[in-house]
């Protein structure tokens, strides 16, 4: 796979800090570094990233203004924000101004650079908690969001009650040993619920299978 070359946005020094730092110990991605909103205008039609990750805390019109000129001067730049999952009206407003995908705040470090990872390379948006009250897009993002939502409730229709306990203790980082012993069930019979969930969600092991539930709202993210 190409290097993703990732540019950060954060009006928080920690926050942005912290952001950086993990994505810079990620070997499939080449960090740009991180900026504040006025920093980082300029910087983005300099660099032209392939991915910008914006942090969104406070007034969000400023942010809709920033992900307004990245879509004008960045054309190719994929723009995904961490955003709480609970500001539904807001999230809308930043989807209308061209934000390609959202992930909501308390998502692992880890599953979150897998997360825009995915993004990048499969175009998957990250709708958790399935968002009901959305605002109008263009077509073709109607049609992605639709096909995803489909596929999702599909995923819950076939995931029997005990496979949604074991997925959800899963993306808890629990080992299958651990997951038999808190529901009292055997380890062999954990593997065969392993097995089931993968198969159900189209996923080849594990890892995918959480980062798939997650960007798609099939289980809490908020870990």
């Amino acid at each position: 796979m190409d290097i993703i070359r990732i540019l950060i946005v954060a009006e928080d020094i920690s926050s942005r800090r912290g952001l950086v730092s993990i994505f810079s110990l990620e070997s499939m991605f080449d960090m740009l570094g991180g900026y504040s909103i006025d920093e980082a205008i300029n910087k983005l039609v300099l660099l032209q990233p392939d991915v910008v990750l914006i942090n969104i805390v406070g007034d969000i019109s400023i942010y809709m203004l920033l992900i307004k000129k990245i879509k004008s001067e960045c054309p190719y730049s994929l723009v995904l924000s961490i955003i709480d999952n609970k500001k539904s009206e807001e999230i809308a407003k930043v989807l209308n101004q061209g934000l390609d995908g959202y992930i909501p705040k308390g998502v692992l470090s880890g599953y979150l650079v897998k997360i825009v990872e995915l993004s990048c390379y499969t175009g998957l948006f990250c709708l958790p908690g399935f968002v009901k009250n959305m605002v109008s897009f263009n077509s073709s993002k109607k049609n992605n969001i639709h096909k995803m939502k489909n596929s999702v409730v599909e995923s819950c229709e076939n995931l029997s009650k005990r496979e949604m306990e074991i997925l959800k203790l899963m993306s808890q980082n629990h080992s299958n040993t651990e997951i038999a012993g808190m529901l009292y069930i055997s380890l062999p019979t954990v593997k065969t619920h392993v097995s089931n969930i993968l198969r159900k969600l189209g996923q080849q092991n594990r890892a995918q299978a959480i980062l798939y539930s997650i960007a798609t709202g099939l289980i809490n993210n908020s870990l």
